[in-house]
């Protein structure tokens, strides 16, 4: 190959190279074909969901909160097991009357009682309180809750007080609910 003909080829070749270039930055919006992120509420979200609607595929972990939900939008089926408070309201004599998520009570003594539920309670936070169960208003008194003992992992025990401070039943129409939140 002559010099003459090599610089014509090197010239042909310079020229394609440039044209493809050119065409890959106009084209392509850059080299590497990038694009820039749509605005928000629009192009990611509505491919994945169509317009107005979001799934899970277009929702990044955490980031929906409270604010974003509409009030009254949202059910007892929408909410994830283990999310929703468990409780008992209790009698005097231990009887269950109302519960979630309870598997039993029982008046240990006078003014103490074990409750237990239906999973491992240790990760929750859990509060009592004396309690009317009908329509009236409670005697004075007040409550306190813990866990039975450190081996039993879905039980608490919950001690009843009159206004003097002395472990007590209370009234045969009042007792106490508990509520445990996970």
């Amino acid at each position: 190959m002559t010099s003459r003909t090599a610089r014509i080829l090197g010239g042909q070749l310079t020229a394609a190279v440039v044209g493809v270039l050119a065409t890959a930055l106009v084209l392509g919006g850059g080299l590497a074909g990038a694009q820039e992120a749509p605005e928000a509420g629009t192009g990611v979200a509505e491919a994945l969901a169509g317009p107005n609607t979001v799934n899970s595929a277009a929702i990044i972990n955490g980031s929906v909160t409270g604010q974003d939900v509409a009030n009254a939008s949202l059910g007892r089926a929408d909410i994830k097991g283990g999310v929703a408070p468990l409780f008992a309201r209790v009698s005097s004599d231990g009887t269950v009357l109302t519960s979630k998520g309870v598997t039993g009570a029982q008046r240990l003594i006078a003014g103490a009682y074990q409750i237990d539920f239906n999973r491992d309670i240790r990760n929750c936070g859990w509060f009592a309180s004396a309690a009317n169960n009908d329509a009236g208003s409670a005697e004075a008194g007040y409550t306190t809750v813990e866990r039975r003992n450190s081996g039993d992992v879905d039980s608490l025990e919950v001690r009843t007080f009159d206004a003097s401070g002395v472990i007590a039943d209370r009234a045969s129409d009042d007792g106490f609910t508990v509520m445990v939140v996970c």
